[in-house]
């Protein structure tokens, strides 16, 4: 059997190591004994990615899961003592080897600067332990306690694509203690939430940008007759304040009769916040008594919102907010707010990515983080859209963001919008919108991605309408071409809109990403002409290692550049290893004339050129041609290594250009 030209070994929580040679860390003398039926906690390697009918025989016949997935070739599992000799005896096995304790307890516990007052104000580490997957919640709770976590609490996220958590506050230094406990699989400490709202200066230009551009990117679409109607945009920030006019229902209580607000969690309770009234009124804010729609309105005026305190993180877990929204009908989520953790994709990442796997039609965004920040989930996540701002108008540049990639390299971030001297709702006002600049008292104009990450959701909601009013493939409603679309189809859609900023010039850009989001140059609208081509597979009917598909697109001469982009929802990876990628799966495109094929990520000077090497980190992959030969390309998604899936990864794809 070949093993891949990459080295075989395999890195966790900082330690690199082979396999066969064991791990490079104590482990009990018992680890691979106990009565016959107990499970041991083990790292299984296999020599190569496993296609379709080898992960189906090593589930069957050796009861693996082949869901933890650790870089390169490595799973985490749990299987019976008694099983240990014939799974390392299988011929795909390259290396079984004992999960050390020192694999479960994070680095980064008690190196960070938190921001926030209740992340700072704690009395000791505040801890999360995830358990394994057979793990007994009872059993553990107690041998938690009996090192140190008086007040552990079970938090069971299982119902959400999650695990089953163990929160506590450590009374004790003795953290290496815990990470014996043979029920748990990582530990962490427990995050903040801090809103991206940074009082940035804009940069140097006019006192004000118009603040219509935000809504203005939109008017496409609202002439189209898509408002975000039917819509509902999950939220976690500061409090909504529903007195405002924007959101205010004086006959309905919120719920689902409520004009604009379906769910409010307010677990840590407090009064109205500014950031969560402003982002909420760019969202989806409205005025129903102004004649002819409220001039600052926001994206989406005519979506709806479901609302969660991000305070409540700490407590309750962001999958139970997802969760929750979700029941009230959410399937885009907007967060302006980011955890700032070492490393960058921690279990908060793997949390956000493991709903996305298990939630299919669901879009999370996140804001990169204000300037000279750092990365930190949601936007680091490998699922969700990470956001920066752009300046907008005819100085359409750059204006807030942290600088990417992410710390285990991909592209990050991945688009901008307008962020720069928005206007909109101001808390405990009555009615009244205001520049972002007087509402957090700034001398000037400034810039944030609390701001554009809702324009960006605004968008989504909108291009999720499309979709389900059956716009598609038409540009106009037909009930008939309904379509539901996934997660992946939403953040394909808006990428394959984007075009690049006049500064930076680079693209795409570690700071601007693929470049601003227009929906109009992707989406086929009343009288644009545009016939996008679009693909939207489900895991269901996913691909599998060594399996491809082929897809035409018809281009009907070389006008205008022919962009394709392939988006595919990742499996979370494991907190803890040195890169968040699970799954790799390529798109080439063929030319009709016979030309050199086209891999996707292989850039220069803003398009795509011939190249061999295939972008391992991102599940987001781009081919933009900018004079295409006319006739039929061929598209083609590839398996590379399709580690995790059950039984494959599903993609959406979306061609759009000059097509016939």
């Amino acid at each position: 059997m070949t093993e891949p030209s990459r080295p075989l070994t395999v890195t966790v929580n900082g330690h690199t190591f082979d396999p066969v040679a064991g791990p490079p860390a104590p482990v009990p003398d018992d680890a691979f004994g106990g009565a016959a039926g107990a499970g041991v906690r083990l790292i299984v390697q296999v020599h190569q990615p496993l296609r379709r009918a080898e992960r189906d025989r090593l589930r069957d016949e050796l009861g693996l899961a082949l869901t933890d997935y650790l870089p390169e070739l490595a799973y985490v599992e749990s299987i019976p003592a008694a099983s240990v000799a014939r799974v390392a005896a299988d011929p795909l096995v390259r290396a079984v080897t004992p999960f050390a304790p020192a694999f479960r307890l994070s680095t980064g516990i008690g190196t960070r600067t938190f921001r926030t007052d209740a992340a700072r104000g704690r009395t000791g580490p505040r801890l999360e332990a995830v358990l394994f997957g057979d793990a007994d919640p009872d059993t553990a709770l107690a041998a938690v306690r009996e090192h140190g976590g008086g007040d552990a609490v079970v938090l069971d996220e299982r119902a959400h694509g999650g695990a089953v958590k163990i929160r506590f506050t450590m009374a004790s230094d003795d953290l290496a203690a815990l990470a014996t406990i043979d029920d748990i699989r990582w530990l962490d400490e427990v995050g903040e939430a801090k809103h991206d709202a940074t009082e940035t200066p804009a940069l140097p230009g006019p006192a004000a940008v118009p603040v219509e551009l935000a809504r203005g990117w939109a008017a496409p679409l609202w002439d189209a007759g898509l408002h975000g109607e039917g819509q509902i945009i999950g939220m976690m920030d500061s409090p909504v304040d529903l007195g405002h006019c924007f959101f205010a229902d004086a006959a309905n209580p919120v719920g689902p009769l409520h004009r604009k607000v379906v769910g409010f969690r307010d677990a840590a309770g407090g009064p109205p916040g500014r950031h969560g009234t402003f982002v909420a009124g760019i969202a989806a804010g409205d005025d129903p008594a102004a004649p002819g729609g409220h001039p600052d309105r926001g994206v989406a005026w005519a979506a709806r919102l479901t609302f969660g305190n991000a305070d409540d993180i700490e407590s309750t877990g962001v999958l139970g907010y997802l969760g929750a929204a979700a029941a009230d009908g959410a399937r885009v989520h907007t967060n302006s707010w980011h955890d700032e953790p070492t490393p960058q994709y921690n279990q908060l990442a793997a949390d956000l990515d493991a709903f996305a796997w298990h939630n299919e039609d669901h879009l999370i965004l996140g804001s990169s983080g204000n300037t000279g920040e750092a990365m930190g989930p949601p936007g680091t996540a490998k699922n969700a859209l990470s956001v920066s701002a752009s300046r907008g108008g005819a100085l359409d540049g750059f204006g807030d963001g942290t600088t990417g990639p992410s710390e285990d390299g991909r592209h990050k971030p991945e688009l901008v919008a307008p962020g720069c001297s928005i206007r909109s709702a101001a808390v405990g006002s009555g009615c009244a919108v205001k520049l972002d600049r007087v509402v957090f008292g700034s001398a000037g104009p400034i810039c944030a991605t609390s701001w554009a990450t809702p324009a960006v959701a605004g968008l989504a909601a909108l291009a999720r309408q499309y979709y389900v009013d059956g716009y598609h493939p038409s540009g106009t409603p037909s009930p008939p071409d309904a379509l539901v679309p996934s997660g992946a189809l939403l953040k394909a859609t808006l990428l394959a809109g984007c075009v690049d900023l006049t500064s930076p010039a680079t693209y795409p850009s570690d700071t601007t990403g693929w470049g601003r989001v227009r929906l109009e140059n992707v989406l086929a609208l009343p009288g644009s002409g545009r016939r996008p081509r679009v693909w939207d597979r489900r895991n269901a009917d996913g691909i599998a290692t060594g399996e491809s598909t082929e897809h035409p697109v018809d281009v009907a001469g070389p006008g205008e550049p022919l962009t394709i982009t392939l988006v595919w929802t990742e499996p979370p990876g494991a907190a803890g290893a040195p890169v968040a990628a699970v799954n790799v799966l390529e798109l080439t495109a063929l030319p009709p004339d016979g030309g050199p094929a086209l891999r996707a990520n292989v850039f220069a000077g803003g398009f795509s050129v011939p190249g061999d090497a295939t972008d391992r980190l991102n599940n987001v992959r781009r081919v933009l041609v900018r004079a295409p030969a006319a006739g039929r390309w061929t598209v083609v998604v590839s398996g590379v290594a399709v580690n995790v899936g059950d039984p494959g990864q599903g993609y959406a794809l979306v061609a759009a250009g000059d097509l016939s």
